[in-house]
């Protein structure tokens, strides 16, 4: 049988849910897949996420294989708005490379076109970091689900422990409009985030070293 017959046949086994129960084991397991999969400067501490998911700002997904709890992710809706932070998503080690993360996002974005929303992603920068050609494959892969790169962003995630923080690429998904967005939108987005996500305020030297470089119209790429 060849991969994509397995592939295929493991979709239809594949279940997805929301967690919203702290205390259930599918929360833990869940955490666990979060913490072996994520760089201790691109995590939120445990607390922050159970805290998040409480308070229903964090929507939790599990995906479940033969019983087993083998992917995790975590939305972020920014409040008063059209767009949606995909903030994470993982695969279990053992997991990985069965097309689990390619059905959750096809699943995710047919609901996310029902209620004309949009996903913002964040994705590593493939120009800079050590493991370059793993972040080449990662945007090949939300490209080949369709999302768009918005062009000339030099977006900057903030260390969540250190003093490291990470050259990232903002993504959009499903497509925008024309194909552009407005530079003032993008502001907007940025600075939600920032504040919403990671406690940072518009007067962040962090978020003013790049966001006055966004043009007043940004093309999807």
């Amino acid at each position: 049988m060849d991969n994509s017959n397995i592939k295929k046949d493991i979709s239809h086994m594949l279940e997805f849910s929301e967690v919203k129960d702290t205390n259930h084991q599918d929360f833990k397991e869940a955490m666990r897949i979060y913490t072996e999969s994520f760089p201790s400067n691109e995590r939120h501490p445990d607390s922050i996420i159970e805290k998040r998911v409480k308070e229903n700002l964090y929507q939790m997904f599990i995906g479940r294989l033969d019983g087993r709890v083998v992917f995790m992710a975590l939305l972020y809706p920014l409040r008063n708005t059209d767009f949606i932070l995909f903030d994470y998503m993982a695969t279990d080690e053992k997991s990985r490379n069965m097309g689990i993360g390619t059905k959750f996002v096809k699943t995710l974005v047919g609901k996310v076109k029902e209620d004309g929303n949009y996903l913002i992603l964040e994705v590593e920068n493939p120009e800079y970091g050590d493991n370059r050609e793993q972040r080449k494959r990662r945007v090949k892969f939300y490209k080949r689900l369709g999302a768009k790169e918005m062009g000339n962003v030099n977006y900057i995630l903030p260390p969540l422990s250190g003093n490291s923080p990470t050259e990232m690429i903002l993504m959009v998904l499903p497509e925008y409009d024309d194909g552009k967005m407005p530079g003032t939108l993008v502001k907007k987005i940025i600075t939600q985030i920032y504040e919403e996500l990671y406690g940072r305020n518009r007067d962040d030297p962090l978020l003013n070293s790049f966001i006055n470089s966004i043009g007043d119209t940004v093309e999807l790429i």
